[in-house]
């Protein structure tokens, strides 16, 4: 099981690689657009750019390993660097300023990054739509290398999210019941590791070579608008009917779509895009800030389904319903009554400890039935109920 979390590391950097070559790819393909004496061509910006996961996997270390915050600034400089070397252009220096920046804010909030923790350390399937973004980009602007590398490129990462997800799920398994007696975790991690390679080479099989041999070729062009619209003329250029353009009696050129209607459904699908992107973003900052740590205070905010989670958990609520006969409400009504015999007004915020001992109550069995039947997910049964009689530490 110790061999899990290297290879999920490598794999989360590598992920960093691909991101970044593809945004490498597609800016020096614009400016050798616009400036054919570009120094980087596009295809040497994606493939320098995949070495940017050698100092995405050295800034996982030193945030990790740097004890003092001016060795880690030195540490970054030194890393945004070597990415510029790397990639050979300053936008590599500019993604690892932001990717220590982003380290260093856990590392000073006092959060505990698990090797899955944040966007830089686990590959996601909604990053193919940035692929699928230099795709487009390079129909509309006929970047023939842009597209045959977006397309390799999205390959490569759908690879790469097939085997990281796999493996995460046997190491998660294991992680989970490493305690269980007689787990046969050499024989699952053969078995489910076989099976995560054999779907991640089939998949390779079935992708990569359309992928490789693909040659750019495809054209988006956007409709043109037009001036006035003149109908069709239609010329007889003979007086035999056998003889005569059969076009010429349907007006010409087919039917064709409007341009108004094109670029409404181009605005539809603009905006649906800028709805989903946003909501993407909100999403990225509310579990951004989702729990932090304040004065080692771990602090948590319950999402909606948390919130349901725990008002339908047993014992939930500040009150049994009365007909509700169940042991749980049982236990929590004995236990009402004991209390507002000894003290008639309780304090409503005091745990079950401090009502004990300001009420005068010494009753330890009925204190753990009590708070089992108050909190605990395992429910009171009969039998605690006919010991609690036997021991007489509750009178009816």
């Amino acid at each position: 099981m110790k061999i899990f979390p290297p290879i999920l590391r490598a794999l989360a950097w590598l992920h960093c690689g691909l991101v970044a070559a593809v945004l490498f790819c597609a800016l020096f393909s614009c400016v050798q657009m616009a400036a054919p004496t570009s120094f980087l061509s596009p295809a040497a910006a994606f493939w320098r750019g995949i070495l940017f996961a050698l100092p995405a996997g050295l800034c996982y270390h030193a945030v990790k390993r740097l004890p003092h915050l001016w060795q880690f600034l030195l540490a970054s400089l030194l890393l945004c660097g070597l990415s510029w070397l790397l990639a050979g252009q300053p936008l590599g220096a500019v993604l690892m300023a932001l990717m220590c920046l982003f380290r260093l804010r856990a590392r000073l909030a006092e959060e505990d990054e698990g090797p899955q923790a944040s966007l830089f350390d686990q590959p996601a399937y909604p990053f193919l739509g940035l692929f699928a973004a230099a795709y487009l980009l390079s129909a509309l602007l006929d970047l023939i290398v842009l597209q045959k590398l977006s397309l390799l490129g999205s390959v490569l990462y759908l690879l790469l999210c097939l085997g990281h997800h796999g493996l995460d799920r046997i190491y998660r398994y294991l992680l989970l019941n490493k305690d269980m007696h007689g787990l046969p975790a050499r024989r699952i991690q053969r078995i489910a590791g076989a099976a995560t390679l054999a779907c991640v080479l089939a998949a390779a099989f079935l992708l990569l070579p359309p992928a490789l041999l693909d040659t750019g070729s495809l054209h988006i062009q956007l409709p043109e608008t037009t001036g006035t619209y003149a109908p069709p003329q239609i010329e007889i250029a003979s007086s035999d009917p056998l003889s005569m353009d059969l076009s010429q009696l349907i007006g010409g050129p087919t039917w064709q779509i409007p341009p108004f209607f094109s670029y409404l459904l181009m605005g539809i699908a603009v905006l649906l895009l800028a709805v989903a992107l946003l909501a993407a973003l909100r999403g990225l900052f509310l579990n951004f800030r989702r729990s932090y740590t304040d004065s080692r205070d771990l602090v948590q905010y319950l999402s909606k389904e948390d919130q349901d989670e725990l008002e339908t958990a047993p014992g939930a609520g500040r009150r049994p319903r009365l007909w509700d006969r169940s042991p749980n409400a049982t236990v929590r009504r004995r236990y009402r009554q004991a209390i507002l015999k000894r003290d008639p007004e309780p304090a409503s915020w005091h745990t079950p400890a401090q009502l004990e001992q300001k009420a005068g109550v010494s009753a330890p069995k009925l204190h753990a039935l009590y708070e089992q039947a108050r909190y605990s997910p395992t429910p009171v049964t009969q039998a605690d109920l006919k010991e609690l009689k036997e021991l007489k530490e509750i009178k009816r």
